[in-house]
This record gives C-alpha cells, structure tokens and sequence, in this order.
C-alpha cells in the first residue's frame, strides 16, 4: 500500500509539473510569437495612444521598443509615431 500512495503522489506532481511548463511555454509563444494571430500576441500589448505621451520622441521610443505593440502610434505605416506631437 505504502508503494502505491508513493507512484500516485508521484504521478500527480508529474501532471502538475507538465501543465506548468506546457502553459510556461505557451505564454512565451504569445509574447514572441510572428504569426498571423497578431490579435492574441497583442492581447499582451499595453493600450497606448498618442494621447498618452507628452512628446513625439516618448511616443516614437515606445513604438521604436516594440513596433507589434504600439503599431496604432503610427497610423500612415512611415516609422514616425504621433507626428502630431511636438
């Protein structure tokens, strides 16, 4: 009996252990993911607009960071965010 309390503990942190690491590696997917489900990978994107900078060059250094988060900064797709800032 002692035998078999030890193999089912044993099991069950395996389990336990395998969805750890299986949803550790699908959350890592998401952040560095490049494939076409860009609405699941933003879903990890802070919300910014233009009005949430001071100035061109914040908003352009948050956009230059991380272009897939803050591509809603640059709405003509020329590389300058918020070029209504100054």
């Amino acid at each position: 009996m002692n035998n078999k309390i030890k193999y089912t503990v044993i099991f069950i942190l395996l389990i336990f252990l395998g969805i750890i690491i299986s949803c550790s590696d699908s959350s890592d997917e998401v952040s560095y993911s490049g494939s076409s489900s860009n609405s699941d990978a933003n879903s990890n994107c802070p919300t910014k607009t233009c009005a949430d900078f001071a100035t061109q060059a914040q908003a352009q250094d948050a956009y230059n960071k991380n272009k897939s988060c803050y591509k809603n900064l640059d709405r003509d797709g020329n590389g300058k965010a918020c070029e209504s800032l100054k």
